[in-house]
């Protein structure tokens, strides 16, 4: 009986891996090698060069992905802008073994758009307008889990904000506060744990200044 048992073990424990996405995933931030990756529950595979706006740094990322990430296959590009961190990202979503093995051109210079947002100092709360760039068509207000008084404010492709208000934390950015975006898959930290995501808009008046909705 026990080897019955362990032998229907076996056979549960290999169909549930055979049938996992296997997508590949890069060894550091230059993507400089790949490893093959067996997904847990994800059913995407994702490759996204990340522009850091403030610093230069560039990162390439490989890795599996959520739905929420990737509602569907195809281009994407994220972006967002705090006032402090900036960056944008081109990205790939697939859904067969190892398809992101391409490696995309990083994002391209954005211009202004229409949209102005406020971006508020962290520490002083100290706010001011923010101008939107490029895909940055949603305003973004976004509150550390352990503090309502921590907020970030500024512009975010809708892309972007519908994953973080998803996730739960901010994808691509997980060491945003810092203003430098290192990782693909939203790591729940500290710094990035956003459980509190909103879309906010800004007011303007006939003849008065910007006036943040809050």
């Amino acid at each position: 009986m026990m080897k019955l048992f362990l032998s229907f073990t076996l056979i549960w424990a290999l169909s549930s891996t055979a049938g996992a996405l296997q997508c590949q995933s890069c060894t550091d931030q230059q993507c400089s090698s790949t490893v093959p990756l067996t997904c847990s529950s994800e059913t995407i595979c994702i490759t996204a060069s990340i522009q850091d706006i403030i610093t230069g740094t560039q990162t390439i990322s490989k890795a599996c992905a959520s739905s929420s990430l990737c509602p569907a296959t195809g281009s994407q590009t994220f972006s967002v802008n705090l006032g402090f961190a900036n960056a944008v990202v081109s990205a790939q979503c697939c859904d067969t073994d190892n398809c992101n093995t391409a490696t995309l051109p990083f994002p391209a210079a954005q211009t202004d758009n229409s949209l102005q947002c406020f971006t508020c100092e962290p520490l002083t709360s100290q706010c001011t307008p923010l101008q939107c760039q490029g895909v940055e068509n949603t305003c973004l207000k976004a509150s550390l889990s352990e503090s309502d008084d921590f907020q970030f404010l500024g512009c975010a492709s809708a892309n972007l904000c519908a994953a973080t208000s998803s996730l739960g934390t901010l994808p691509f950015f997980d060491t945003a506060v810092s203003g430098s975006p290192s990782s693909l898959l939203p790591l729940r930290s500290a710094d990035t744990n956003l459980l509190q995501t909103t879309r906010t808009s800004t007011k303007r008046g006939a003849t008065g200044p910007l006036q943040p909705s809050l």
